[in-house]
């Protein structure tokens, strides 16, 4: 897990890598309760597969970002995590992206329209 600056104004990136498990979501969710930026990206990239505990502390990213009022996407889901969003139904609810320079367009244009 490695935090970086991303290219729009009070973006950070999270990129993680190997598989996203319980054994490795209680220093996620450390990492999302210690770094409030505007615009968090999570970088999946790097993760070959995930569990329900992951599964669950990305919902509970996207909850405290919408009562906080800050933005996330997860970025560079293989279509094996893909298929995880789908089947579980939360494709249609958390912010996904094929890759960071998508995400920062999506992200973007919707910081320039609010």
């Amino acid at each position: 897990m490695a935090w970086s600056d991303g290219s729009l104004p009070g973006e950070r990136i999270l990129k993680l890598s190997g598989p996203f498990t319980l054994s490795t979501v209680f220093d996620f969710q450390d990492a999302m309760r210690t770094n409030h930026p505007p615009i968090t990206i999570v970088d999946l990239t790097g993760v070959p597969y995930m569990d329900s505990a992951a599964m669950g502390s990305l919902m509970g990213l996207h909850v405290s970002c919408q009562q906080h009022d800050r933005r996330y996407a997860l970025v560079g889901a293989s279509d094996r995590l893909q298929t995880v969003f789908r089947v579980s139904g939360v494709n249609s609810i958390l912010s996904i992206y094929p890759s960071l320079a998508e995400a920062e367009a999506g992200l973007g244009g919707k910081a320039a329209s609010a």
